[in-house]
């Protein structure tokens, strides 16, 4: 019974990994069809979130029954606690680089301001750093690699509150990018709550092995 437990779980945490790099080639994808006004890149971002919404079912449904089956207790059972939140955060992730692709489209005929555009596409990939790492200390179960992930969400937060602040400002002064500066604070937006899931991604690493909630941007070593 072990055996086929541990078996179990090494499925799901392997699906919850597939899902987590889907999500990660989609906010990619969404980001290099933002900087090139690809249309067509950004439907295909959309209609792959179908996806990750689907293993996100599959884990759930797989977490209820390993926990019907085996009666697990003490780590197993965090660790299936935790791949239920891992999986909804990263279900979530999904949803926001399916809102930055449907920005594209959007914004295709509006002109854009270059230099936000290259600092929008710095922030997205911080926040793909953000959550790759929180993955790995959630896989492998590092409690000091997960506490590394709200010190990288900090340079994520500086980016969007600088962007954001801009965006503003632009679209005070410029009536021409008035409606662009407004989509561009959605994106932005959505940007930070990605990086954030990360985050909470991560804190899933530190319940599983310690039993103990947190949150990372005030975690305590002690």
């Amino acid at each position: 019974m072990r055996n086929d437990l541990e078996s179990q779980l090494d499925q799901l945490l392997t699906r919850v990994v597939g899902m987590s790099e889907r999500a990660d080639g989609m906010l990619t994808e969404a980001l290099q069809a933002f900087e090139l006004g690809d249309v067509a890149a950004a439907r295909r971002v959309t209609a792959a979130d179908a996806e990750v919404d689907r293993a996100y079912e599959q884990v759930q449904q797989g977490v209820l029954a390993v926990v019907a089956l085996h009666g697990p207790v003490a780590s197993d059972l965090r660790l299936l606690t935790s791949l239920i939140h891992v999986s909804l955060h990263v279900e979530r992730m999904g949803d926001y680089a399916s809102g930055v692709a449907r920005t594209v489209e959007r914004v295709r005929e509006l002109p854009a301001d270059p230099g936000l555009v290259d600092q929008l596409l710095e922030m997205g990939g911080r926040a793909r750093e953000v959550t790759r790492a929180a993955m790995q200390s959630f896989v492998h179960l590092d409690v000091e690699a997960a506490k590394t992930c709200a010190r990288l969400d900090d340079d994520v937060d500086r980016l969007y509150l600088g962007i954001f602040h801009r965006l503003v400002r632009l679209a005070a002064a410029d009536e021409h990018r008035l409606e662009w500066a407004t989509h561009m604070i959605q994106l932005v937006r959505q940007l930070e709550r990605y990086a954030d899931h990360g985050v909470d991604v991560a804190e899933q690493a530190v319940f599983a092995v310690t039993g103990r909630t947190v949150e990372l941007s005030s975690f305590d070593a002690g």
